[in-house]
């Protein structure tokens, strides 16, 4: 075992060979640096160590890019590429060991240059066509010094940020290797602050964060990439709408599933960051306001026809002709009806993918209290949430589709469809935005009359006889009777009673007004009771009381 502090004392006889070497063949230069490599490990022989070291090493690393570079240029056959490649991944591993918890060496390093001695070589390494592994090895351990140069130095950060943004991060970040998109993404997080993150607002620099993006939902274990957006990107609300807008559906789910990551997180916040937060639900609460109905898209055929499209199409214009009035309320003026609103969709349109991602987010958000206040005062949030609550209701009772409610009670049934759960989130939404707020309570109870754009696409999407009947159930269906016809099992919409008696709770709390609307309702008898009958189960009742019995076989 080695005496205690002899790395130190072997660093100045590794350093003076170092430093002999630097006119030596490549092979002999990369013995010496491999010495001093593994004595700067240990923290002491790091303390220690003399400018000169990294002097030479700047040296070795310099004279490395000028033989590659005058190699390439005179396609010159006599250059040992390989371990001259070896040669500078062995110098990064040297300056990378060297920057480990030590501030000193830091500033020593980026003093001298090798910051931007770096970038160079990185530039050199990336214009190589063959990408064998010395070369990959190479660039690997750059990109790694960068990171613990920059580590808790901000002016080490500041540094590569003026040499790399945004060109030589955009190289990384699409590079072939994914450990080089890793490290960069490592460089990358170490380097922003809220001042950086704002540069990515230039429509010239967007193109970096768009890319890490990218790189998440390509490396779905990049742990880089996930934290820059969550602890960087996330607290610009500016950047997080210029963002969406940029985003296909696809990227926009990717998006909204990073944001659910950090909604979802249990950890104090400032009050700064709950207004960035507060900024983002507003954000998000107007997409979901204006895109909501996509959903509606998941009840339609994948392949109908062109002539019964135009068929139904024809026969609701017709229709709108001759009444436009229901009982001396106007519907919606037909100058708002287009045929481009007709909804045919795909089952898995990813315009209705986005939205049920963002009803996710919502539900979590308003699941905090800090967040839960600001989003009940949300203009339009709460009649929106309920008129598309009506409009997969009724969509599931006018035929079937995923917002039926079924009953078939195995709990074994894979969950895959994306719009599983949708109503019962819904619902989730209604009662948290009710919470405690009695204007929203009323809100609820009075009805909200469905959106114009809303009817006419579930009108739209419907055979024209039944067109009247369903403008009469919308009308008639109030936000309460709405909620409590969901309180039945629906494996379309797991938990959807226990959200729904959730609502109701919170619907009622301290109103007298929807306690009386409630104890008014007239009974109608008992509900559908298939889901006990496959139980071996039945119910009855007797006088005011509800029992529930078991059914007996009868004798075959």
């Amino acid at each position: 075992m080695a005496a205690a502090g002899s790395g130190s004392r072997s660093l100045p006889a590794a350093a003076a060979r170092l430093g002999r070497s630097i006119a030596a063949a490549p092979a002999a230069r990369l013995e010496s640096v491999r010495a001093v490599t593994g004595l700067l490990r240990e923290a002491q022989p790091r303390e220690t160590a003399e400018e000169s070291i990294f002097q030479d090493l700047l040296k070795i690393l310099t004279k490395a890019l000028n033989e590659i570079e005058q190699a390439y240029k005179d396609s010159c056959e006599l250059l040992d590429l390989d371990t001259c490649l070896l040669l500078v991944a062995e110098c990064f591993r040297c300056l990378r060991n060297a920057c480990v918890e030590c501030a000193k060496n830091q500033d020593v390093m980026r003093n001298l240059g090798l910051i931007t001695t770096s970038v160079r070589l990185i530039k050199l390494l990336d214009g190589i066509q063959i990408k064998e592994e010395p070369l990959l090895t190479a660039f690997r351990c750059s990109l790694q010094f960068l990171g613990n140069i920059a580590a808790g130095n901000g002016d080490s950060q500041n540094s590569i940020w003026k040499c790399a943004f945004p060109d030589l991060f955009l190289t990384c970040l699409t590079y072939s290797d994914e450990k080089i998109v890793a490290y960069c993404c490592m460089v990358l997080f170490t380097c922003l602050n809220s001042e950086k993150v704002r540069e990515l607002l230039d429509p010239e620099n967007l193109t970096v964060a768009l890319r890490v993006l990218k790189v998440y939902k390509e490396q779905l274990e990049s742990e880089w990439s996930f934290l820059i957006v969550t602890d960087h990107l996330l607290k610009c609300p500016e950047l997080v709408k210029v963002l969406y807008a940029k985003l296909s559906n696809q990227e926009r789910v990717t998006f909204l599933e990073l944001i659910m990551s950090k909604v979802s997180e249990k950890n104090s916040v400032t009050s700064e960051e709950m207004n960035v937060f507060m900024r983002i639900a507003d954000f998000l609460a107007s997409c979901f306001r204006d895109k909501c109905e996509a959903v509606l898209k998941l009840t339609s055929a994948a392949d109908a026809e062109d002539e019964v499209t135009n068929g139904l199409w024809a026969a609701f214009w017709e229709y709108l002709m001759q009444s436009c009035v229901l009982d001396g309320l106007v519907l919606f003026p037909i100058y708002e009806v287009s045929k481009s609103c007709w909804l045919l969709g795909t089952p898995y349109s990813t315009e209705a993918l986005v939205t049920v991602r963002l009803l996710d987010v919502l539900c979590e958000m308003t699941s905090n209290n800090g967040q839960l206040e600001h989003l009940q005062a949300s203009p339009g949030l709460l009649e929106t949430a309920i008129d598309i609550l009506r409009l997969t209701h009724l969509a599931g009772k006018q035929a079937v589709n995923i917002f039926t409610a079924t009953h078939a009670m195995t709990g074994q049934e894979e969950i895959s469809h994306p719009a599983v759960g949708f109503k019962s989130h819904l619902i989730r939404l209604i009662g948290n935005l009710c919470y405690k707020s009695k204007g929203n309570q009323d809100k609820v109870k009075n009805g909200i009359w469905l959106g114009y754009s809303m009817l006419g696409k579930l009108l739209l999407k419907s055979p024209p006889s039944d067109v009247a009947n369903i403008i009469q159930k919308v009308y008639e269906l109030d936000g309460i009777p709405l909620i409590l016809d969901n309180c039945s099992i629906d494996d379309n919409n797991p938990f959807v009673n226990q959200w729904a008696v959730y609502a109701i709770r919170n619907l009622t709390e301290q109103n007298e007004r929807n306690q009386e609307l409630i104890a008014r309702m007239e009974e109608k008898g008992l509900a559908d009771n298939s889901v006990l009958e496959h139980m071996g189960l039945e119910i009855e009742k007797q006088d005011d009381k509800l029992l529930l019995r078991s059914v007996r076989k009868k004798p075959l």
